[in-house]
C-alpha cells in the first residue's frame, strides 16, 4: 500500500511545501532582478536583455520533457529536493561570477535547466499532498507566487540593490534558495513512500500524449494556459502604448488599471479554490477563456462602440460633456477587473484539470508536456505581438490577440459543437 502523506501529520507537509513555495518565488524574482540589472547595464542594452530571455526559454524547450520523465522515475519528493539543490548551485556560483551580460546568460541558462527538474516536481506534488482539494492547493500556490513576486521584485530587489548592488542581491537570493533546499529535503523525507513510475515506462510519453488526445479537460487546459500566456505577454507589450496613446496617461497610469486587476485576481483565486476535479474544472476553464477574450477585446474596441452610441444619441450635445476619455475609462476599469479574474481562474482551473487527470506516476510528465507545448506554441505569436504593437499600435494588437484566442477556442470546441448540434463539417 502507498502511504501518501508519509510520516508525520499532513499539516506539517503542507506547511513545509507552501513555505518553500513562497521563499523560492521570492528568491527567484530577486535573482531575475539581479540578472536583468547586470544584462541591461552591460552596454549591450536590448541585446543583453533579449539574450537573457532566450537563455531562460531554451532549457524548457530542450530539457522540459526529459526533466519530467526523470522526476517521475525517481519520485516527486526526490525530484523536488534534487531540483531545489540544483537550482541553488548556479545562484551560489553567481555570487562570484556575475559581472556582465554573458555571465548573466550562463547563470540564467543553468538555473532554468535545473528548474526543469524542480518545477514539474513542485506542481506535481499537489496530486500527492492535496489530492482531494487540488483547487484549494493551486489557489494557495498562485497566491504565494504573487506574494513572492511582489516581495522579491518590488521590496527586496530595490532595497538590496541600493544597499550593495547585484552582488548583495545574488547573495541574499542564494541564502533563500538554501532555505528552500532544506525545506524541500524535509518534504522529501515525509513523502518517502509516494508513488513513482516504473523504470520500464518512465521515459514513455505515449500514455501522456494519449491523455491529452482523448480527454477533454487536459486538452482544454493546454488551450487555456496557451491563451493565458499570450494574453499576459501580449498585454505587457501593448500596455505602455495603450496607457500613453489611448488613455493619455504616463507610466504612473499603470496603477489606474492595476487596482481593479488585483481585485479581479483575488476574486479569481477565491473562485478557483472551489474546483475539485476535472469535470468541475472544465467549465471553469471555459469561463476563464471567455473572460480573457472579452476583456482584451473590450480594451481594444468596445469604447469606440459606446462612444458612437452616445454621439449618435446626442447625449454629449445636450450635456456638453466630451465622452471620448470617459467612455475609455468606463471600459478599461471593468475590463481590467475581468482580465485579472480570468487570468487567475485560468491558471487554477487548468492545473486542477491536469492534476486530477494525470495517472499516478505521470504527474511530472503531464505538467512537463503541457509546459513544453505551451512554450513552443508561443514563440511565433509573441514575436508577432511585439512587431504588431510597434507597427500597428496597442488596440489592433489586442484585437488580434482576442481573434487568435477565439480561433483557438473554435478549433478545440468544434467537435463538441458538432455533436451537440448534429453538424457535419465539410471535409476538404
Amino acid at each position: 500500500m502507498v502511504r501518501v502523506i508519509g510520516v508525520g501529520p499532513a499539516g506539517r507537509v503542507r506547511a513545509l511545501y507552501y513555505g518553500a513555495k513562497f521563499i523560492s518565488q521570492s528568491a527567484q524574482n530577486l535573482l531575475l532582478a539581479a540578472l536583468f540589472i547586470s544584462a541591461g547595464t552591460d552596454g549591450t542594452g536590448a541585446i543583453g536583455l533579449s539574450g537573457l530571455m532566450l537563455a531562460t526559454l531554451l532549457p524548457g524547450l530542450l530539457l522540459g520533457l526529459s526533466g519530467g520523465a526523470f522526476v517521475d522515475r525517481i519520485g516527486l519528493g526526490r525530484g523536488y529536493a534534487l531540483g531545489a539543490a540544483l537550482r541553488l548551485l548556479p545562484v551560489a556560483a553567481g555570487i562570484l561570477v556575475l559581472q556582465d551580460a554573458a555571465s548573466a546568460w550562463m547563470i540564467a541558462f543553468a538555473y532554468s535547466a535545473a528548474s526543469q527538474v524542480f518545477t514539474p516536481a513542485e506542481v506535481g506534488l499537489v496530486g500527492v499532498i492535496e489530492r482531494d482539494q487540488p483547487g484549494r492547493a493551486h489557489s494557495i500556490l498562485v497566491a504565494l507566487q504573487y506574494g513572492g513576486q511582489v516581495l522579491g521584485m518590488l521590496v527586496l530587489g530595490p532595497a538590496l540593490y541600493f544597499w550593495g548592488g547585484a552582488f548583495v542581491m545574488m547573495a541574499v537570493s542564494a541564502a533563500l534558495f538554501g532555505v528552500v533546499a532544506v525545506l524541500a529535503t524535509l518534504v522529501m523525507e515525509q513523502l518517502a513512500d509516494a508513488p513513482r513510475a516504473a523504470a520500464a515506462r518512465c521515459h514513455s510519453f505515449r500514455e501522456t500524449c494519449r491523455l491529452f488526445r482523448d480527454q477533454a479537460a487536459p486538452r482544454y487546459a493546454l488551450l487555456t494556459l496557451a491563451i493565458k500566456a499570450i494574453v499576459v505577454r501580449g498585454t505587457i507589450v501593448a500596455l505602455p502604448l495603450y496607457l500613453s496613446h489611448d488613455l493619455g496617461l504616463g507610466r504612473e497610469g499603470f496603477i489606474f488599471l492595476l487596482a481593479p486587476g488585483i481585485v479581479g485576481a483575488i476574486a479569481g483565486l477565491a473562485w478557483g479554490a472551489m474546483e475539485r476535479n476535472a469535470e468541475s474544472a472544465l467549465p471553469g476553464m471555459r469561463r476563464a477563456v471567455a473572460g480573457m477574450i472579452v476583456a482584451v477585446f473590450a480594451l481594444a474596441v468596445l469604447d469606440y462602440g459606446l462612444r458612437a452610441v452616445v454621439e449618435l444619441s446626442g447625449v454629449n450635445a445636450v450635456t456638453g460633456v466630451d465622452v471620448t476619455l470617459e467612455t475609455t475609462f468606463a471600459v478599461a476599469l471593468p475590463a481590467a477587473f475581468l482580465l485579472g479574474f480570468s487570468l487567475s481562474l485560468a491558471v487554477i482551473a487548468s492545473r486542477v484539470a491536469l492534476t486530477a487527470s494525470a495517472p499516478v506516476g505521470q504527474q511530472a510528465r503531464v505538467f512537463a508536456v503541457q509546459d513544453t507545448l505551451t512554450e513552443s506554441l508561443l514563440v511565433l505569436p509573441l514575436l508577432l505581438t511585439g512587431f504588431g504593437a510597434e507597427w500597428a499600435g496597442a488596440r489592433p494588437t489586442m484585437a488580434a490577440i482576442a481573434i487568435l484566442a477565439t480561433l483557438g477556442v473554435f478549433l478545440v470546441e468544434k467537435p463538441r459543437i458538432a455533436r451537440r448540434e448534429g453538424i457535419e463539417w465539410a471535409k476538404p
